[in-house]
């Protein structure tokens, strides 16, 4: 009795995992799905917007607004084909460019939305929250924010990371006081959107600092939600009593599984839920490593 009791402790646990897997990929395509169709949906309204006032398309790239969407459009673009291929396979891998070049784009987005709230509302609030505009500035920047916190990577968004997103940010102030403050609006230059000209260096200095802080909060959220999300995983898995052969028996279970859903030419590992395990039950991680990938091609051969 209590061997079967156990048994399915363990197969619990098992299906867990892989509810988790299957979780995991779902919430990632459809959390970069809704990413690029907010992006895609800022930048047409903003085309819409700013054309109807005799805008060219050309020039709406003067605006951060459309930059920053466009950014995080292309970021957000480059993980979806990975979340609709882990959905198929129920397994979601991303590699650690695209989190981080997505990272990027939100935290943009998120400036946008800084800048609309602390500075635009206070000189144009028309500009910052009517019409199309609390969309683009406000609604479009949360809901991008959320989704991204939504994608589960595991990935560790360090302090060396957080320096990335002062890229685009850097290129577009240079531009920006190049076109508003050396060339000039009456010259063909830019008009001053963002109030700059009264204090260029000030307001350089303000953005790129601003921006950092910006994104070190949203690393440390998203770092802080990884940390929860593994902890879960930890207090859904095994007792500690559990044998050594009991998880590795598990694991190659789990490969099995696994490799109904991969083929021999392009195959995935989790390493992040075999680190977990091995680190939890003070496992070698190569051993497990080995353990999973002879289940899963076990499995894979016997479709062949």
């Amino acid at each position: 009795m209590n061997t079967k009791l156990e048994n399915k402790e363990k197969n619990k646990a098992r299906q867990y995992i892989i509810d988790l897997h299957k979780k995991r990929s779902l919430i990632a395509m459809i959390a970069s799905f809704v990413s690029v169709a907010l992006a895609i949906y800022a930048i047409v309204a903003g085309l819409i917007l700013y054309t109807r006032n005799g805008t060219r398309p050309i020039d709406l790239f003067q605006y951060f607004t459309i930059d920053a969407n466009t950014l995080t459009a292309l970021s957000a673009a480059m993980i979806l084909p990975y979340a609709i291929e882990g959905f198929r396979k129920k397994r979601f891998y991303c590699p650690k460019w695209a989190v981080y070049f997505y990272y990027v784009g939100v935290t943009c987005t998120t400036m946008v939305m800084l800048v609309a709230v602390f500075v635009i509302s206070f000189v144009d609030f028309e500009l910052a929250f009517l019409g199309y505009n609390f969309y683009l500035h406000i609604v479009c920047p949360i809901m991008i924010l959320i989704t991204f916190f939504l994608i589960e990577s595991y990935y560790k968004i360090t302090f060396k990371v957080t320096l990335a997103p002062l890229v685009p940010v850097f290129i577009y102030a240079i531009v920006y006081i190049y076109e508003v403050i050396i060339i000039g609006e009456k010259a063909g230059g830019w008009r001053d959107l963002y109030y700059f000209a009264g204090n260029p260096a000030f307001s350089f200095c303000s953005m790129m600092i601003t921006t950092f802080v910006v994104a070190t909060l949203v690393a440390f959220i998203y770092n802080k939600i990884s940390a929860i999300r593994e902890k879960r995983i930890i207090d859904n898995l095994w007792d500690e009593g559990v044998s050594e052969v009991e998880i590795r028996i598990e694991i190659f279970g789990l490969g099995r599984f696994m490799g109904q859903k991969e083929n021999k030419s392009y195959a995935t590992l989790p390493l992040d839920i075999i680190f977990i395990i091995a680190d939890k039950y003070h496992i070698n991680r190569e051993e497990l490593i080995r353990v999973y990938v002879k289940g899963m091609m076990d499995s894979i051969k016997e479709k062949e």
